[in-house]
């Protein structure tokens, strides 16, 4: 992960939104959630960035990385019903806001970007997750990545977001799962079935004697 700011190696017009993505998870699991923010042409330096949690998701687990020449701000909040861990210990607060701040005369320029990441979850059951970001700038003017898409729309500010993608709940992954073990069903059953066979079958010699043993003497009254 790029923990320092790196110049942009393309146009700056190109790269002027706030990108994230998503490493390691999915619907109920725990990831890392990267902010890729650069400053684009004509503004100056970026001195402070302020990601914000959703109210309508509330995260149990909402860790940051520090970045070097930063501060970290990390604010929370009471919610009711309660989160619960995996022990069924409940969670009243959770995350509501992380702000990274630059130190005095820090920040980068137009033309670099810096990465911020946080580490996120359980992760709601849905397609995507986005996570309204306020970025700064060292005159104490800002922009608010916070529009969604509707449509073929593209809004100047999107809000970042990156796709889990919710859990199969119907459709062919469950009918096929159901195929699966009916056939290992039936194997099964064709194989105790075949395994019994031979346990009564006589060791050695001609099937047919066991019938000649058996057929009574009629000289033997």
């Amino acid at each position: 992960m790029v923990s320092a700011a790196v110049a942009l190696i393309f146009s700056p017009s190109a790269a002027a939104h706030v990108d994230a993505t998503l490493d390691g998870t999915g619907p109920g699991g725990f990831g890392v959630v990267t902010l890729g923010v650069p400053t684009e042409a004509g503004k100056p330096p970026t001195t402070k960035v302020e990601v914000r949690i959703p109210e309508e998701t509330p995260l149990r687990t909402v860790r940051a990385e520090p970045v070097a020449g930063w501060t970290l701000d990390i604010q929370k909040r009471k919610i009711d019903p309660p989160l619960r861990k995996d022990d069924g210990t409940p969670v009243n607060e959770v995350v509501s806001t992380v702000t990274w701040t630059a130190a005095p005369g820090g920040g980068f320029p137009q033309g670099q970007f810096q990465e911020f990441a946080l580490y996120l979850g359980p992760m709601p059951d849905a397609d995507t997750f986005a996570l309204p970001t306020t970025q700064t700038f060292s005159d104490g003017s800002s922009e608010a990545w916070t529009e969604q898409s509707t449509g073929g729309d593209k809004p100047k500010f999107p809000v970042p977001t990156v796709t889990i993608g919710k859990q199969a709940t119907g459709g062919l992954l469950p009918v096929i799962a159901w195929t699966a073990l009916g056939f290992s069903v039936v194997g099964l059953g064709l194989g105790v079935f075949a395994i019994d066979r031979a346990s009564r079958r006589p060791a050695g010699g001609d099937p047919s004697s066991d019938t000649r043993a058996l057929t009574p003497d009629p000289a033997v009254h």
